[in-house]
């Protein structure tokens, strides 16, 4: 199941809330991938301290990868 899901668009994955498994065309890629994923983690649950966590809107998410992934 894991391998239909993985792929270039989908370089993260976490698995069961239990295991995180990354890709990336070198090992320090893949890792860096990891390192990104623990601190957004660690980011969303530490913001539960502050009060409820909103989530950002579809439109601005394709707003910021328009911008910084093109």
């Amino acid at each position: 199941e894991v391998v239909k899901i993985i792929s270039t668009e989908t370089p993260v994955i976490l698995i069961e809330n239990d295991t995180i498994m990354t890709t990336g065309r070198t090992l320090l890629e893949a890792y860096d991938r990891l390192e990104v994923a623990e601190f957004s983690a660690k980011a969303v649950i530490n913001a539960h301290s502050l009060g409820e966590v909103k989530l950002i809107e579809d439109d601005k998410i394709h707003e910021l990868e328009k911008k910084f992934l093109s």
